[in-house]
């Protein structure tokens, strides 16, 4: 069976799997690798190649690799495969480099060539974007009417989709669908909707301070200023919502990323802060759905 290689780019780590034709993950399995993001240009490009050709070593049965789909963090023109990341750190190295046209060419002096499709081509988008695609491939309802994706991790992502279509402009439609730099409280979206935001909302209320999510969950049951701050949490995301919603009236609103295995410890505050009839959802899996949705990349976008 023909299959695609799917990458989940971190700034720590890459996420990896093949995604078989029939949109189902090889073995189930999604591979761990780290990112090498702090070294040179081309230390980083080989690493890339690198698991790419592990990824694709072990699939063994006949079959052409139709496509790779990454998943690359921003500032990035998904379009081109143009890095844009500078300044922090990270990928500075590939700046402005064509990551596309530099993969591209190791590939063509690889062994890999010769088990190609005709059409094979390299895609990027966004996680949020590629965990939205995952969804609708998975969830045949969701394909009807309108949804919003959200990942929220150590930031929010977003995307809005109508009838099983990504939405990045329109009447409703946050800019590139991207909800994060939205106004809100005292400054954006990004700030409050995310890890840090947990994490700062603690801090500010407690002498014990933390520096992750969960060591605040672990504390719920026995610490008021956890049970405060997953409330609040919860009342600031449907806040956001009730926001969003009032200009893109979506019928399912899908959750995903590691903040929504606290889903239960903010979810009463969250569904009773809400002014609008909408179903929230959680992934079951939000690294095989991005996964997925680098194979489902090379479906129309509209």
């Amino acid at each position: 069976m023909n299959f695609y290689i799917g990458l989940d780019v971190g700034g720590t780590n890459i996420k990896a799997g093949t995604i078989l034709e029939n949109g189902t993950i090889f073995n189930n399995n999604i591979n761990m690798y780290p990112s090498l993001s702090k070294e040179n240009k081309n230390t980083i490009l080989k690493n890339i190649l690198s698991i790419i050709e592990k990824e694709f070593s072990l699939y063994n049965l006949n079959g052409k690799l139709l496509g790779i789909g990454i998943a690359f963090p921003g500032p990035f023109d998904y379009q081109n495969g143009i890095c844009k990341i500078k300044g922090i750190n990270k990928y500075d190295s590939i700046y402005n480099v064509n990551t596309k046209k530099e993969l591209l060419k190791y590939i063509n002096n690889s062994p890999l060539k010769n088990n190609i499709d005709d059409n094979f081509d390299i895609l990027f988008e966004n996680d949020a974007t590629l965990f939205s695609l995952g969804e609708l491939e998975q969830n045949d309802f969701l394909k009807n009417d309108k949804a919003i994706a959200i990942c929220i991790g150590t930031g929010t992502g977003s995307t809005y989709l109508e009838n099983g279509k990504v939405l990045k402009s329109g009447k409703g439609v946050a800019e590139n669908g991207w909800i994060y730099k939205i106004p809100f409280k005292k400054s954006i979206i990004d700030d409050y909707i995310s890890a840090r935001g947990i994490i700062n909302f603690y801090n500010s209320l407690s002498n014990n301070k933390v520096d992750n999510v969960k060591d605040i969950s672990l504390k719920y049951n026995i610490d008021e200023n956890s049970n405060i701050t997953f409330n609040n949490f919860g009342k600031d995301l449907a806040n956001v919502l009730n926001i969003i919603l009032k200009h893109f009236n979506a019928k399912n609103i899908i959750l995903g990323g590691q903040i929504i295995k606290s889903y239960s410890l903010f979810k009463d505050s969250l569904l009773s802060n809400i002014n609008f009839n909408t179903n929230i959802l959680l992934s079951k899996d939000t690294s095989k759905s991005t996964l997925i949705g680098a194979m489902a990349l090379f479906k129309k976008i509209d």
